[in-house]
């Protein structure tokens, strides 16, 4: 069966917060799950991490999804994660070029890159250079995560270039982790402060604050994710977040349950900024 691309639920420009889900969670999964999961629980749309999932590199899969569940993709996330290694190349830039091709045959508006690795020069220059250029010629933009520095047995040095708000001054579209500052041991407030309206977009999570990417559901560590997010609710008329979760194996088998808490979380991510609660579908 052909699927018409034009059919994908268009993202459209936010007009108000866009609470997001992400897929990430479902990597084990049939992506099925995490499209029908986000639109019972009333998400405004799926952000989408491209796996190793075959059908997370497939637009015309993607785009069957997303017509199915009138549910749309306005940010795709690229495959930069250690087991995405191979995923759509190994060159970074090639990956990120890749995933911008993908992006605009779905509609998306945004497409999510990590960092380089401090080795990694030619994709460090590209997204100096060239990534605002290509980005607008796919009609999106294209926007830096802020990671975490990684230990290394009694050492913790910098890999990538971005661990912490100030090494994101030399990209205009940012997106901020959470979890990650939390790991990083950066204050939110201080981060927002630095990179501010330059945050195009966030990642929402909550952490306990020991070691490690956690991304526990909101409320279940000790971040001030009401501050966060009551100042991103007073600085930016059209917030743009991800809630990008763990989710444990048994709340991911237990559908009614799993959906109840995800529309709990988008409710709490709502009531944090500061919007009203749309009521989901």
């Amino acid at each position: 069966m052909s699927v018409d691309l034009a059919a994908v639920p268009p993202a459209g420009p936010p007009t108000g917060p866009r609470v997001l889900l992400s897929n990430a969670p479902f990597h084990h999964r049939p992506l099925a799950d995490a499209f029908a999961v986000a639109a019972e629980a009333g998400f405004d749309g799926l952000e989408l991490m491209v796996t190793g999932d075959p059908q997370t590199q497939d637009a015309t899969a993607v785009a069957r999804l997303a017509t199915e569940h009138r549910l749309p993709v306005p940010v795709v996330h690229g495959p930069f994660l250690l087991l995405t290694r191979r995923v759509l190349g190994t060159d970074p830039l090639e990956k990120a070029v890749r995933t911008c091709a993908l992006a605009r045959t779905l509609g998306a508006d945004l497409v999510i890159v990590h960092p380089p690795f401090r080795w990694q020069g030619s994709f460090r220059r590209w997204l100096a250079d060239d990534a605002d250029a290509v980005g607008a010629a796919h009609g999106l933009r294209v926007a830096v995560e802020n990671l975490y520095p990684i230990p290394l047995g009694a050492v913790t040095p910098r890999l990538h270039t971005a661990t912490e708000p100030v090494h994101l001054a030399a990209h205009r579209d940012v997106v901020l982790d959470t979890s990650h500052l939390a790991v990083t041991g950066v204050d939110l407030g201080a981060a927002w402060e630095h990179v501010g309206r330059r945050t195009t977009h966030l990642h929402v999570s909550d952490h306990d604050g020991g070691w490690g990417d956690r991304h526990l559901l909101i409320g279940d560590g000790v971040l001030p994710l009401d501050r966060l997010l009551g100042r991103v609710g007073r600085d930016v008329a059209a917030p743009s977040i991800t809630l990008e979760l763990h989710l444990r194996r048994g709340l991911l088998d237990d559908r009614a349950r799993l959906v109840r808490t995800l529309r709990e979380q988008r409710e709490r991510c709502l009531a944090m900024i500061g919007r009203p609660l749309r009521a989901a579908a």
